[in-house]
């Protein structure tokens, strides 16, 4: 599908060769590309295809998808990629092809493994803030996720399952790379849980930090919340997670709805603290979904601020 897609855009001949390369072959002399297969390649594998383009010039990145920040970054280091939505880049001599912005239809979660569904989601939204409360009582998870207790042994077989936590007997646990569990949650998160969570687009009348939430149930998310945390982004589009219903959404804060809306309101889906913004990871992963030079800077600087010391 991926190769199919290249060559109906531009009329290329592409033939994947047998030693890792892809081959193209357009009116003049076939170009041949290192290929790297990634299925979802998160933020953080980033550096490491930089340094491989650095080493081989003539580098294609071919994936079942790439997120809004992964293809800006590659397109920045001119790196050719190809994805199954269609999106694509490539620039060499005699050729240059730019689509971006196409997705596809959500697609269902893989059976069988209940941990990335978007009840396990929940469940290591938890786990990630708090690498102890694994070893707690299950009920104890449950509550703290709020999800209904048959699932946690259910999302605990699945992380056992992809290598993320290690039993070391019946109740004790040990992590194995969290940082990836980190970035795996961020990718299905955006997939798999956030399109549950959306409630609707509105109008803000007036400057969102003259905004105050009447009561802890309603908290800033994505750019507005980095700003708070930060001070190094400067808000174009808003999030909130809240509790509240439309009613008292419209009648607290002045929103009027619209489906073009600069702002958008999805459903706060853990216990809420006393903060003004959503918890540093969910904030993270609004920044790394919507992409852009200026989030990907901000992300990580709360990554390394506020995510990876729990890590």
């Amino acid at each position: 599908m991926v190769i199919e897609n290249l060559q109906q855009e531009n009329g290329l001949k592409a033939e994947l060769l047998d030693e890792g390369l892809l081959q193209l072959q357009g009116d003049g002399k076939p170009l041949r590309f290192v290929v790297v297969q990634k299925d979802e390649p998160p933020t953080y594998q980033l550096d490491e295809i930089i340094r491989l383009k650095q080493q081989q010039n003539e580098l294609i990145v071919i994936a079942r998808q790439l997120f809004p920040g992964i293809r800006e970054k590659l397109t920045e280091h001119e790196i050719a990629f190809l994805d199954t939505r269609g999106n694509m880049f490539l620039k060499a001599p005699g050729i240059y092809l730019r689509i971006d912005g196409k997705t596809a239809p959500q697609l269902p979660a893989i059976i069988g493994n209940r941990a990335f569904t978007a009840t396990g989601l929940k469940v290591i939204f938890q786990l990630l803030q708090d690498k102890d409360l694994v070893n707690q009582s299950q009920r104890r998870i449950a509550q703290q996720a709020g999800v209904a207790l048959g699932n946690i042994p259910l999302v605990l077989e699945g992380l056992k399952e992809t290598g993320y936590l290690i039993a070391l007997n019946k109740k004790q646990y040990i992590w194995e790379n969290r940082h990836e569990l980190l970035q795996r949650w961020v990718e299905n998160y955006a997939t798999q849980l956030k399109p549950k969570l959306h409630k609707g687009r509105y109008r803000i009348m007036q400057p969102w930090h003259e905004i105050t939430f009447q009561t802890h149930q309603t908290v800033w998310g994505g750019a507005p919340a980095a700003d708070l945390l930060t001070n190094h982004l400067r808000p174009e589009k808003y999030i909130i997670y809240t509790q509240e219903t439309t009613t008292q959404l419209l009648k607290n804060y002045r929103l009027i709805p619209d489906k073009a809306g600069d702002l958008e309101v999805l459903e706060l889906f853990w216990t809420p603290a006393r903060e003004t913004t959503a918890p540093a990871m969910l904030v993270y992963a609004d920044l790394i979904i919507t992409g852009g030079k200026r989030n990907n800077e901000t992300a990580q600087i709360i990554c390394d601020e506020y995510i990876k010391p729990n890590l």
